[in-house]
């Protein structure tokens, strides 16, 4: 129990005086036998074992307290996961506004801006570009933390850590997806696949927020509206998704925003710009019928307010981004807009 076996023979055959006890309970800091030290393995003992000696006076053990495990409060993991969207919102703006100023190839190289240089000269499309890339940097901290944070989690759910290494991975990810993109020097199909990207990170961090402040144990949950308008709902979130690829399909088939600046121009997808915008504004106009027909049966049905008020929001803001992508067509596509930003 303390120290090797010899010493424990030793200790065993020692004759201890009721002095040998300090006054505390506690071992001396040496232990002698026929004069001699056995060392300092008795010195600080880490057992709860008691010692007897041959006149049966008890030696009590210190007893080392043990280590407490690292854990992270629920507010303070919520407050990372908020940080974290908040982030990835804002690498979504910058992203849309390395597209607004044509600055995708201000940074020809990548990870370092040029080749030998980690950081851009002092022009616009180097420093927008840049910029962008250092909101990635402090994004990749934020969902690690957002991981840990769930990870020591007082209560951890298995739910919340799958979601926020989702993040981690996600976001690693985009970072090797994008040094890929400027490798290809701006190829319009991987900038769709950067962009799509992008939205379901931006989902998963959604869905991470929104879950971390409710309870979703077993049976905790009920059924808010009728199952039809769920499964109008889920048709609704397809549809979205299909009018989100014909979108960037769209931008990828138009004019590239650096052409006017004198910027390289990227290859563009190879389909009439019209054929396109037709089939995108379509595939909206047909999102826009499914959800004011949601919204009206919500408003019939009996569904809370909060579920409603949620529908209506969601109708305001597709009936803006259809406006914003009528004005950007026939203005021909104007510096100015950017329905990619605004998707999001």
């Amino acid at each position: 129990m303390v120290g090797n076996v010899g010493d424990q023979e030793k200790l065993n055959d020692a004759w201890f005086r009721q002095s040998d006890v300090r006054t505390d309970g506690r071992p001396p800091r040496t232990l002698n036998l026929n004069g001699r030290s056995l060392g300092g393995h008795f010195a600080q003992p880490t057992t709860r074992y008691r010692l007897l000696t041959k006149r049966e006076t008890p030696i009590r053990l210190i007893e080392v307290p043990s280590r407490r495990p690292l854990t992270v409060s629920r507010s303070l993991s919520h407050r990372l996961n908020v940080l974290a969207l908040a982030l990835i919102a804002l690498i979504v703006v910058t992203g849309g506004a390395v597209r607004l100023t044509g600055s995708g190839l201000g940074c020809s190289d990548w990870p370092e801006c040029s080749v030998g240089h980690l950081t851009p000269a002092l022009q616009l499309h180097g420093l927008v570009e840049f910029g962008n890339r250092m909101v990635t940097v402090v994004l990749v901290i934020a969902v690690a933390a957002a991981f840990l944070g769930t990870i020591w989690r007082v209560g951890r759910r298995r739910d919340l850590v799958y979601l926020s290494a989702g993040l981690v991975v996600g976001v690693l990810a985009q970072a090797v997806l994008g040094g890929i993109v400027v490798y290809t020097k701006l190829n319009p199909y991987l900038v769709m696949v950067h962009f799509f990207a992008t939205m379901l990170l931006l989902v998963n961090a959604i869905v991470l927020v929104h879950r971390d402040h409710l309870d979703y144990s077993p049976g905790s949950g009920r059924l808010l509206v009728p199952r039809p308008l769920l499964q109008l709902f889920y048709g609704v979130l397809t549809l979205l998704a299909l009018v989100i690829a014909a979108g960037t399909a769209t931008t990828g088939a138009g004019p590239h925003a650096g052409e006017s600046n004198g910027q390289q121009v990227a290859k563009r997808i190879p389909v009439a710009l019209r054929d396109m915008a037709e089939l995108h504004s379509s595939l909206a106009l047909l999102l826009i019928g499914l959800v004011v027909g949601l919204v009206i049966g919500l408003h019939m049905g009996d569904v809370p307010e909060r579920v409603r008020r949620a529908g209506r929001i969601f109708l305001i803001t597709l009936v803006a981004q259809a406006a914003v992508g009528y004005t950007q067509y026939f203005t021909h596509l104007p510096p100015c807009w950017s329905r990619s930003t605004c998707s999001a």
